[in-house]
C-alpha cells in the first residue's frame, strides 16, 4: 500500500496501529523477516556480510588532520580532502567533543603533476562542525565538489560546498543557516531526488531537537531547499558516527531516503515524487533496539543497532 502524504504527522498516526504487531512479531521471532509494506528488515550478520575493504592509507599531509576526523580520497581533481587546524572556539559537543575544525585541506595534482596541497581557512568566527568532507561532482562537469557542515557563531551550522578554482579552494554554495547557536545539521548524501537531471544534496536540521529532512538544489552561489519533512534524525547526539541514513536508488524509481525517526527506533523510506509531494514507502517500522549506524548497500541499507545485532534492510520494488 502506497499512500501520498500531503501530512506527514498524519501518516505517523495511521501507523502506530501496525507498529506495535509489527514490532512483537520481530522480537518474539515469529517472522524470520518483518516486512512493514514495502521495507522488509530481517537477522544478518556482522557488515551484512559485506567484505570491508582495506582504506587506502591517507597522504603524509594529512596525518595531522582533526581528531576522529577522516580523510576522504577523490576520483577526479580533488585527490584527497580533509579537516585541519583543530580549535575549540566553538564548544559544541554534538560529535562528542568541543573542537573542531578550522580549516579545509585538499590535495591536488598541478598540470606538472608535482602534489600540491590547498587550504581553506576560516575567519574566527566560524568552525567546520563535521568529521568528514564528502566529495561529489554535483554538476556533471569532472570535477569534485567538496560538501563540509560549517558552524557559525550567532547563526549555527549550515551546508557548504567547495571546489576547485585556479587552483585554489574556494566557497562554491551555500545553504540557510539552522538559525541558532549550537543548532547542527548532518548531510544523508547526494541523489537526483526530482528527476531533473541534476544531483541534489540531502541533509536533516537539527536532527536532535526536531530534525528536518531537507532536499537542496544546487544553485551556485547558493543550496536551495525545495522539499521538507518532520520527524527524522540521522544523528545521536555525542555521538562520532555520522551514518544514519542510506539513500537507495532503485531502476525506474526516484531514490527513497531509509532514514530513523526521532527517536532513534524505527525507520522511514520516504521519496520526493511528481508533482512535489512526499511519498512514505512503508508503514513506520519499528527496530528492537536504537539504531546506531545505518550504511547503504545496493537495495537497501545495513543497520547495526544498540544491542549489537545487525539488519539487513531491503526496499521491496
Amino acid at each position: 500500500m502506497r499512500a501520498h502524504l500531503p501530512d506527514f504527522l498524519l501518516s505517523r498516526r495511521r501507523s502506530a496501529i501496525l507498529e506495535s504487531t509489527v514490532l512483537a512479531a520481530c522480537l518474539l521471532g515469529l517472522s524470520t523477516a518483518c516486512v512493514a509494506m514495502g521495507l522488509r528488515v530481517e537477522p544478518s550478520g556482522a557488515e551484512c556480510g559485506a567484505a570491508l575493504a582495506a582504506p587506502a592509507a591517507p597522504p603524509t599531509a594529512a596525518q595531522h588532520r582533526l581528531p576522529d576526523s577522516q580523510a576522504v580520497r577523490g576520483r577526479n581533481d580533488v585527490l584527497w580532502a580533509w579537516l585541519g587546524t583543530p580549535t575549540a572556539r566553538y564548544p559544541h559537543t554534538a560529535l562528542g567533543a568541543p573542537v573542531h575544525a578550522g580549516s579545509l585541506h585538499a590535495l591536488i595534482a598541478t598540470p606538472s603533476g608535482a602534489l600540491r596541497e590547498l587550504a581553506y581557512n576560516l575567519p574566527i568566527h566560524r568552525v567546520f562542525e563535521d568529521r568528514v568532507p564528502r566529495l561529489a561532482d554535483l554538476d556533471g562537469d569532472g570535477r569534485d565538489e567538496i560538501i563540509v557542515i560549517e558552524a557559525d557563531a550567532i547563526r549555527g551550522a549550515a551546508l557548504v560546498v567547495f571546489g576547485l578554482q585556479a587552483q585554489a579552494l574556494i566557497e562554491l554554495a551555500r545553504g540557510p543557516y539552522a538559525g541558532a547557536p549550537f543548532r547542527w545539521l548532518n548531510p544523508v548524501g547526494v541523489a537526483d531526488f526530482d528527476g531533473d537531471g541534476r544531483l541534489d544534496i540531502a541533509s536533516v536540521t537539527t536532527p536532535h531537537i526536531g530534525g528536518v529532512l531537507t532536499l537542496h538544489h544546487f544553485r551556485p552561489p547558493g543550496l536551495e531547499p525545495y522539499a521538507k519533512v518532520m520527524d527524522v534524525s540521522n544523528h545521536r547526539m555525542g555521538a562520532l558516527e555520522q551514518r544514519l541514513a542510506a539513500i537507495v536508488e532503485l531502476p525506474g524509481h526516484r531514490p527513497t531516503v531509509i532514514v530513523p525517526d526521532m527517536q532513534l527506533r524505527a525507520l522511514h523510506a520516504l521519496r520526493w515524487e511528481a508533482p512535489g509531494q512526499w511519498m512514505e514507502l512503508a508503514e513506520l517500522k519499528p527496530m528492537a533496539a536504537r539504531i546506531e549506524r545505518l550504511t547503504p548497500t545496493p537495495s537497501g541499507a545495513c543497520t547495526l543497532l544498540a544491542d549489537g545485532s545487525w539488519w539487513r534492510v531491503s526496499l521491496l520494488p
